[in-house]
């Protein structure tokens, strides 16, 4: 498999971040994960970059290896190319660039999964069929074959579990022998949770630390990875607490003056800014603030909530999270605040 990066091309394009991509293409190769962790370790890309794959499948554990790096370097997967139009080149703010259809088959799916955010175009083409064990084929099956196979199976299966990905997935591929190919609509693959688009959807779990137990809610979008949780301790009670990936605005997250918890929408605000404790680890922006009884019950209670902070009230935009849909979560929610209440 081939490895192209591409950086911001012009001085607008350097300053306003972005234009960064990384093109995979062609047969997958053993020792292929091997050469993209050398790649990247080269060509620095910056968390975020998107990776464009055209590829009709190869080396499975390669496949996974790559896919493996890719979550971890926090990059976002298309299908296809996305290159620099040099007949149109010239000298201006933003150079143009095209964005050509593209394939991704067989193993070059399990790249794909490894995306935070995983898009797809109309155009493009995602096709599935069983994984195996190259020499595992037929019906005279030597037993060491079939154990490589068995064990393959089982390392797909546990990958496309770290990826967070349904294991209808696995199912699906299964239904079409190896020596075909299911082309998935896109829609499938949204309703199965491979295509996000910019925003996937929130992962509710009920967690402990420290004497702290809280429902957490998770979500990864364009705007960064972010988490908000309803918490309690024995000592501090009810609490708040949100995640932000920082992005750059450490500053305006950990200075502006109005903090507010937003609830089902923005129909309720629950102004915590004089309660509010903020601090910075690595690329997120902690806030905590201690809440009531009653403003734990309506978060328990509500179809969604997140936080806002903006410089005052009268300001139209605002970092932080907009509000976490709870469709997933209600029942930990509830049950959280039915248990610890008063």
């Amino acid at each position: 498999m081939q490895f192209h990066y591409t950086a911001p091309q012009t001085p607008l394009e350097v300053m306003m971040g972005g234009y960064f991509c990384i093109n995979a293409i062609g047969q997958i190769e053993p020792g292929d994960g091997k050469k993209f962790a050398e790649f990247l370790r080269t060509s620095n890309p910056p968390p975020r970059c998107a990776v464009y794959i055209d590829s009709t499948g190869g080396d499975v554990d390669a496949a996974m290896e790559i896919g493996r790096l890719i979550r971890g370097a926090w990059f976002s997967t298309d299908v296809g190319r996305y290159q620099i139009d040099f007949d149109r080149k010239s000298v201006v703010p933003i150079a143009q660039r095209k964005k050509f259809p593209g394939n991704c088959m067989s193993a070059a799916t399990l790249i794909y999964l490894g995306g935070r955010l995983r898009y797809l175009d109309e155009k493009a083409k995602f096709g599935v069929h069983q994984f195996n064990f190259p020499s595992a084929k037929g019906e005279e099956v030597p037993r060491h074959f079939l154990a490589k196979s068995q064990t393959l199976s089982a390392r797909i299966s546990e990958y496309i579990s770290d990826m967070g990905i349904s294991p209808q997935f696995l199912l699906m591929s299964a239904e079409t022998p190896s020596d075909r190919i299911q082309i998935v609509d896109r829609e499938k693959l949204e309703k199965l949770g491979i295509v996000t688009g910019g925003l996937t959807g929130v992962n509710w779990t009920l967690e402990a630390n420290n004497g702290v137990s809280y429902v957490k809610g998770e979500r990864d979008s364009i705007y960064g990875h972010h988490k908000v949780m309803l918490c309690y301790g024995k000592d501090i009670g009810f609490g708040f607490w949100a995640v932000i990936e920082t992005q750059g605005r450490a500053n305006e997250l950990l200075n502006f003056g109005l903090v507010e918890i937003v609830v089902n929408g923005e129909d309720i605000r629950i102004d915590v800014s004089s309660r509010i404790e903020r601090s910075e680890h690595g690329i997120y922006t902690n806030v905590f603030a201690n809440i009531s009884e009653d403003e734990a019950r309506q978060i328990a209670f509500s179809d969604s909530f997140g936080v806002q902070v903006r410089f005052s009230s009268e300001a139209e935009l605002f970092l932080g999270i907009s509000a976490m849909d709870t469709t997933d979560g209600k029942m930990k929610l509830r049950t959280f605040f039915e248990n610890h209440k008063r």
